[in-house]
């Protein structure tokens, strides 16, 4: 209850935040417009009477200059009466017309202005408005069945860009505008200052950076118009043709047939860790092959370890995608549905300071959220579904114990690659290859399963797909979980005997050597790779590196102080009756003495103590002239270098790493062993700035952990285990 109170908290606090920048803002660069609509009306009004009875004054006045320049004139203003000659009246009603004049020009450019600012929101809010309004709709569409999700999404996805392309130019606009306002409104003050001239060149770079924005941002959208080609799924295996697995063909052949499936285009075996069918480009490795149309994946493994009704039941389930609407949805909805999903995040990602973006990336988030629920719901609907008819192939018993079995295959199939992947293999031809199908039989042959309760609450893996937990796959076939159910799932394989995979392939042995070999090709080939990654940190950092504190400038600033104290009681002493202060010579001296000589004593220690190296940072370990013994990298868990109030080096230790003690002069570090933390305070770092030292110290670190992982490379070269020690722990 508690945790579903906190999703609902949680998702009222987003759909706030969502109101806020979609409609709250726009609604607000509205009422800034209307605001900026009357100051912009009564300024207009303001100048254009002002200039009108100037030019009027103006013309009365210099016909009186020319007739008696000497005329003395009084003019009733805002305070008192001023009486001024005719000439110097004219050249003053000049001056105030062509300030007028300059008013009324910037009060006829600022005004369009308004309806920009306006103009903009308003087009930002119908955005946004719109983009609610067809999000709503699309989502409770989608949950009518999966032809109209198909549908619905194909409509926002069209709709999508161009609602999106309209909040950001809106806002934009709008943004640029009031920004702009605000900016030619500064020409207005009457007292415009140096101040004044800040402020003005602050608000034109503000609608420069918000111009610049727009611009940026609509490029970024640019993204969600090419949305709509999916990148190929990526996987690891090989393209079966009919003359190399005849029985295959024929057996998947007629599991179609009876189902009323449409048959694979390309059946793939590979060494990975799931049974899967897509219609979506898919890029194989290691022949860098691009498969099209159906494709059928079957993970060899797997193969090795089920019999014929569970491989029916399973390729029945798999084939059963196939056919009717779920063909559809494979082919228009899934790949454009996660490249949308994966193109909006890239957006998100790429906004940064473009903060005009962020409404129609929020915007965008939302509209795809409001798909999950029934893109959830319509995968676990298809599943199931896909369960009955994989179920009408064999049993509703032999599809049960199949789920259950593949998900208990699932570890030790990765115990066996982990294991291979970890470890160089040392042949010299192909027919040493090992074959590590074989090993994943061998090894459940030997030690036997693992736990297949804990589980039935795990999902099948899939490269595209969500699949509801495996008990309730279970349920939903109506089988119950029993002792029957559970000795059939965790049979044994027999020593020796042959599986169905070797009637189904012509050369089954030989395909899962060639697997294993593809695999190890390229394990060997990241290895080599992460190897040389290794060696270079290792050599970045394999001098001593030694540090000392830089004291320099607190040194001087003893200096400073010692004679500012010696100042003081100089003047103190000589001037005391001048300036009318008490005199008491012993305690002035006193004061001045000590605190100059403790000044001076603290530089002189700092002096002596900038001699001894602050730490030395060696291959292994830190030497820090704070602790009583050194701190191995190999202990160190994190770092982080702060330098705002005071500069400091934290370390946090791992669990079982020693914890050293600090001396008791280094006042500014400490050590706290309860969280395992060592704090080394210091004046700064000689020569380096804070980030540079981190650089530093974060070298070191790397290059020890890189260290360790080549060593123990080296000492277990092959990954290999006895049988005690993998017994059960894959």
């Amino acid at each position: 209850m508690a945790q579903t109170s906190r999703r609902q908290e949680a998702r009222k606090i987003a759909s706030l935040g969502l109101a806020a920048w979609v409609l709250l803002l726009p609604i607000a660069l509205v009422s800034l417009g209307i605001w900026q609509t009357q100051r912009a009306a009564e300024t207009l009004e303001h100048a254009r009477r002002s200039s009108a009875e100037l030019s009027t004054t103006l013309a009365q006045v210099k016909n009186i200059a020319a007739s008696d320049p000497t005329a003395i004139l009084t003019f009733q203003g805002a305070g008192e009466p001023t009486s001024l000659a005719a000439l110097v009246a004219v050249s003053q009603i000049e001056a105030a017309l062509s300030q007028a004049d300059e008013e009324l020009e910037i009060s006829q450019i600022r005004r369009p202005l308004v309806w920009g600012t306006i103009g903009g929101a308003v087009l930002a809010f119908f955005g946004g408005a719109l983009g609610l309004m067809a999000a709503g709709i699309s989502g409770i569409r989608a949950r009518a069945s999966q032809r109209q999700l198909i549908a619905s999404f194909q409509r926002l996805r069209s709709l999508l860009p161009f609602i999106l392309a309209t909040v950001v130019i809106g806002f934009s606009i709008g943004v640029i505008s009031a920004t702009l306002f605000e900016a030619v409104s500064m020409g207005l003050w009457a007292d415009f200052t140096t101040g004044s001239a800040k402020l003005f060149a602050v608000a034109v770079v503000l609608a420069v950076i918000a111009a610049y924005s727009a611009f940026m941002a609509l490029r970024g959208l640019k993204d969600v118009f090419a949305l709509f080609t999916p990148e190929p799924l990526v996987a690891a295996g090989r393209v079966i043709e009919e003359t190399e697995a005849p029985e295959l063909w024929r057996f998947v052949r007629s599991l179609a047939g009876r189902q009323h499936a449409l048959l694979p285009d390309t059946i793939i075996v590979g060494l990975g860790q799931g049974f899967f069918v897509t219609e979506s480009q898919l890029r194989l490795w290691p022949e860098d092959r691009l498969v099209t149309g159906r494709s059928l994946y079957l993970p060899a493994a797997y193969l090795d370890l089920l019999d014929q009704a569970e491989i029916a039941a399973i390729i029945g389930h798999e084939l059963a995608h196939f056919s009717g609407e779920d063909t559809t949805y494979s082919q228009q909805f899934t790949p454009i549905y996660a490249g949308l999903w994966r193109a909006l995040a890239a957006l998100g990602r790429a906004d940064g300071g473009r903060f005009v973006l962020y409404p129609a990336v929020k915007l965008g988030f939302h509209a795809m959220q409001r798909f999950d629920h029934a893109v959830a719901h319509w995968s676990r609907l298809r599943e199931f579904d896909a369960d009955r008819s994989g179920s009408l192939l064999a049993t509703p018993a032999d599809a049960a114990s199949a789920l259950i079995r593949t998900g208990i295959i699932a570890p030790a199939v990765a115990y066996v690659l982990q294991r291979a992947y970890a470890g160089p293999d040392d042949t010299g031809s192909d027919d040493a290859w090992p074959d590590l199908v074989a090993q994943t039989t061998e090894l459940v042959t030997t030690n036997g399963w693992s736990d297949p309760m804990p589980l039935l609450g795990d999902r099948q893996p899939h490269p595209t797909d969500s699949h509801p937990p495996t008990i309730q796959r279970i349920s939903a076939l109506g089988v119950e979980i029993g002792d029957d159910l559970l000795r059939r799932a965790m049979r044994q394989p027999e020593p020796g005997a042959r599986s169905f995979a070797d009637d189904l392939f012509s050369d089954w042995a030989g395909l899962c050597r060639q697997l294993s070999k593809d695999f190890l090709d390229d394990a060997r080939m990241m290895r080599d790779r992460r190897r040389e990654v290794l060696e270079k940190v290792v050599a970045g950092a394999s001098q001593e590196a030694v540090v000392y504190d830089d004291v320099k400038p607190m040194i001087w600033t003893m200096v400073i102080v010692a004679m500012i104290f010696a100042g003081f009681g100089l003047t103190v002493v000589f001037l005391s009756g001048q300036l009318g202060l008490g005199y008491d010579e012993f305690a002035q001296s006193l004061i001045t003495a000590v605190g100059a000589v403790t000044s001076l004593l603290y530089a002189a220690f700092l002096y002596r103590s900038a001699a001894r190296p602050l730490m030395v940072l060696t291959p292994d370990a830190l030497l820090a002239s704070r602790l009583d013994k050194p701190v191995a990298w190999t202990d160190v868990a994190g770092y982080a270098v702060y330098a705002s109030s005071r500069f400091a080096l934290r370390l946090w230790l791992n669990q079982d790493a020693p914890v050293p003690k600090k001396h008791w002069r280094a006042i500014y570090s400490k050590i706290d062993r309860r969280q395992r933390v060592i704090t080394l305070g210091a004046l700064g770092i000689k020569g380096m700035k804070a980030a540079d030292f981190s650089a530093l110290v974060g070298r070191y670190h790397e290059a020890a952990y890189a260290r360790q992982e080549l060593a123990a490379a080296m000492l277990h070269p092959s990954g290999d285990a006895s049988a005690d020690e993998t017994a059960g722990k894959y």
